[in-house]
């Protein structure tokens, strides 16, 4: 059978570049070499609690909100149960030195009176801050339907200024610029790399409102799975794409798979990170100067994390996130430091069904060169690497325990994941927690390429999250069928 659209990878970018085209009566076949769609999504479980690995919790989801709409325009939003988190804290932010709490609060105007309540001294500094995320997240295109889709509005994102930069022309005050910051471990992105733009896409829908999915990210992993077939999308799982074909004139005419399947198309979208692009198309497919630039994409940082079951219920966590720093530099330096010693997020785990967290996620900022020692297939770890991996967890563990003491003793069981670990899983080269780097001065791949039938999607190309990977395929799709089109569709969902 040939297909108008062939999709590599059933990621969530994937699944929503696959419901779009199909949605418009294409036939879409979506190619994933996991067992099931959208694998990150879905987690695991350790005695009987559930651990969400690429859903924690989302702004924009809120009714008629940007990811509300979106998933309303692919079909799953009735699918899904969403809940608000603790509007008075949905985050919780701790520092050690200066000793220093605070909980960030739903709505703008509820955290501007919580920053001034905390840093009167800095209104005009708050003020200016809180303006230019609200004009941001306005001019974001897709975020706000309106807003004009420009190279202007784009280039954003590459030309700054990064968030220390507006940070630093607005106070002097370094906790606060850390406080403001932190959500950096949401995208693994120090402040001086990041653009403003971006951080105030990501950290400006979560002021605006906070909610998580009953069942986590399994939940919409099903309902995702539920419209794919409805829609009567191709849905080939466990099945590695190998090769793009190019027919004699260059352009699109198949998706090679491991087994020598191929699946003949007249478009390839492929949301694999950048880098693996390039052993898919022919060695001559690109120019040498876009090869060399998918080839030295920066990667964000990658994270060791442990994965807890507790002895018993954990109110304290449940509708909460909790954000440890051990002094006010320690968000600037991501990976910088030592496992234990450096930043640290915590997100709570459930038994199913059960309304209260069973157990936690904690994710401490890694370099992928703390485990390069050992690098090797997965379940062919080296000799050493057991030992680095326990060390890592005892020194995570402590850490937590250290900052939290209220977790100290209830910790049932615990495991832990390694740089390597997350670039095995997430099909990441160097183990970036939040794939490839959206910074001040690279030039992240858009979706058309100069290969005709040939289009990208992906975190690389718009940002990181569920948010930036629905956003990212509508993104792709409004490159392919055109932008106001898909903005109209979007619109009458409203």
């Amino acid at each position: 059978m040939s297909y108008d659209y062939a999709v590599i990878g059933a990621g969530v970018s994937g699944i929503t570049c696959a419901l779009t085209l199909a949605r418009s009566g294409y036939k879409v076949a979506l190619v994933e070499r996991a067992p099931r769609t959208a694998p990150l999504l879905r987690g695991f479980s350790r005695h009987g609690v559930h651990f969400d690995t690429g859903f924690h919790y989302t702004g924009g989801l809120g009714p008629g909100e940007p990811l509300e709409l979106f998933l309303r325009y692919l079909g799953v939003a009735d699918r899904i149960e969403s809940f608000s988190f603790d509007e008075k804290g949905f985050d919780l932010f701790r520092c050690d030195d200066p000793a220093f709490e605070f909980g960030f609060p739903v709505g703008f105007a509820n955290l501007r009176e919580q920053l001034l309540g905390s840093f009167p001294g800095e209104r005009q500094a708050i003020d200016q801050y809180l303006d230019q995320v609200g004009a941001a997240c306005r001019a974001m295109p897709y975020l706000n339907l309106d807003a004009e889709l420009s190279q202007e509005s784009l280039l954003q994102r590459v030309i700054g200024p990064s968030l220390r930069e507006v940070l630093d022309r607005l106070t002097g005050n370094e906790l606060l610029k850390s406080l403001l910051s932190v959500h950096s471990l949401l995208y693994g992105v120090s402040s001086r790399e990041v653009p403003f733009a971006l951080h105030a896409a990501i950290a400006g829908s979560y002021y605006q409102s906070v909610r998580g999915i009953r069942g986590g990210g399994l939940s919409l992993a099903r309902a995702f799975d539920a419209r794919l077939a409805e829609l009567g999308v191709q849905v080939l799982c466990s099945r590695e794409a190998t090769a793009i074909e190019l027919g004699t004139g260059g352009a699109v005419t198949g998706v090679r798979l491991a087994d020598g399947e191929l699946i003949p198309c007249s478009t390839a979208i492929a949301t694999v990170h950048p880098q693996l692009l390039l052993d898919l198309v022919p060695e001559g497919a690109f120019r040498p100067v876009y090869r060399k630039r998918l080839a030295s994409l920066e990667e964000t940082v990658s994270a060791v994390l442990c994965f807890a079951t507790c002895d018993a219920p954990l109110p304290a966590l449940s509708g909460s996130n909790r954000f440890y720093v051990p002094d006010a530099g320690a968000v600037n330096e991501l990976g910088g430091r030592p496992v234990g010693q450096g930043a640290l997020y915590l997100s709570a785990a459930y038994r199913n069904g059960d309304p209260v967290p069973a157990g936690f996620i904690g994710i401490c900022p890694a370099l992928f060169s703390d485990a390069a020692a050992w690098q090797s297939r997965r379940g062919e770890r080296p000799s050493g690497y057991a030992g680095y991996k326990e060390e890592a967890l005892e020194r995570l563990t402590a850490q937590i325990t250290r900052a939290y003491p209220e977790l100290s003793g209830r910790i049932s069981s615990i495991e832990a994941s390694t740089p390597l670990t997350v670039r095995d899983y997430c099909a990441t080269p160097l183990g970036g927690l939040y794939g490839v780097k959206h910074m001040v001065g690279q030039y992240n791949p858009q979706p058309a390429t100069r290969v005709p039938g040939l289009f990208l999607s992906g975190q690389a190309v718009a940002s990181p999250g569920v948010m930036g990977a629905v956003l990212s395929g509508l993104v792709t799709c409004g490159t392919l069928l055109g932008h106001d089109r898909i903005r109209k569709e979007l619109k009458e969902c409203c």
